[in-house]
């Protein structure tokens, strides 16, 4: 495969009306493809052949005859480490100046491995080679709560190679239950508080590679736990914090916490602060008292309609009901 500078086009970022965060950085890859075949993913589909090693030196001159330097180096291997030329591919990296303290123009350097690394191929030689570069954030994926073991023991071996500063890509609305994935945010939080990193997580909603549309509901999963999910990282700009008050804030400090916030209105999740004292505190008493048939029966109406019109409340019996399903009423 033959690699050209203008497969990067870099005009584009200068077209962009905003300071985006990799107009100063090398955009690259060394390596292609990847030999997993993970069925939630459409890499193997699109580069089905895994290329071990793409030459880096040689894409970087290619970029700097035509841009001139860069600050950053991102690449977008879908799996860098399952190549069998790891080591010369960060003796590349090591070459180009990104080691770790490295610097350019008074600023530190930067690499980021940006489509994640596996943690089943993280060995210890491999993320002593990773702490060698100016890697951050080293990001890994937690897709599942099955993989809790392997993925704690990577956080503690990129700890002790001195990588704190980490991110999270987390899969939801696939096989996992949304309990699953709570519980892997929150094993997040107290790896933060035991071992002293900084792991920001990235929930990233599955969809079917067949799909037409984002309207897919995994078979533990329901429309208005998708939706509030959406509504909190809308509030949060798409990553969770770190630090446990921020979690708990946005995502309740235990499970059904977690579920009286998805089952708000949306205005109540999107601007938790200007309704808190406004009609989500009213909310939250009126959901809190609910019997376990009516509780029942509202997540079965709320995950079939997530807004409502005061028609649709008046056949209830219930007069909690009714009052609950009022914050929903369509205005």
């Amino acid at each position: 495969m033959t690699i050209h500078s203008k497969t990067h086009n870099y005009q584009i970022l200068n077209d962009i009306n905003y300071d985006y965060p990799l107009k100063d950085s090398y955009l690259t890859y060394a390596t292609r493809g990847c030999p997993n075949r993970c069925s939630f993913c459409a890499v193997y589909k699109i580069e089905p052949d895994f290329i071990h090693y793409l030459p880096l030196k040689k894409q970087i001159l290619g970029i700097e005859e035509v841009y001139g330097p860069k600050q950053d180096l991102v690449l977008l291997d879908n799996n860098v480490l399952a190549s069998k030329h790891f080591k010369k591919i960060i003796n590349d990296i090591l070459d180009l100046g990104f080691y770790n303290g490295a610097k350019l123009n008074n600023k530190l350097r930067r690499v980021d491995f940006n489509q994640g690394t596996d943690a089943n191929y993280l060995t210890t030689k491999k993320m002593s080679l990773l702490a060698k570069t100016a890697i951050k954030p080293l990001r890994i994926a937690f897709d599942d709560i099955t993989l809790q073991d392997t993925y704690v023991s990577k956080i503690n071996l990129a700890r002790d190679n001195g990588i704190l500063n980490l991110s999270n890509y987390v899969l939801y609305n696939y096989k996992d239950t949304p309990e699953d994935f709570y519980k892997r945010l929150q094993i997040n939080v107290q790896l933060n508080e035991e071992l002293g990193t900084k792991i920001y997580s990235f929930p990233m909603k599955y969809i079917p590679l067949n799909a037409k549309d984002r309207s897919y509901i995994g078979k533990h999963w329901n429309k208005k736990i998708l939706r509030g999910i959406q509504c909190i990282l809308l509030a949060t700009r798409g990553l969770i914090s770190p630090r446990r008050e921020f979690f708990q804030a946005a995502f309740g400090s235990n499970f059904k916490e977690f579920l009286q916030i998805v089952y708000m209105p949306e205005d109540y999740i999107i601007n938790r602060r200007k309704y808190e004292n406004n009609g989500a505190f009213d909310w939250l008493n009126l959901y809190k008292k609910l019997t376990k048939n009516e509780k029942t029966t509202f997540i079965d109406i709320i995950t079939r309609n997530n807004r409502f019109i005061k028609e649709d409340i008046t056949r209830l019996s219930s007069l909690k009901l009714k009052k609950l399903l009022s914050h929903h009423v369509q205005t």
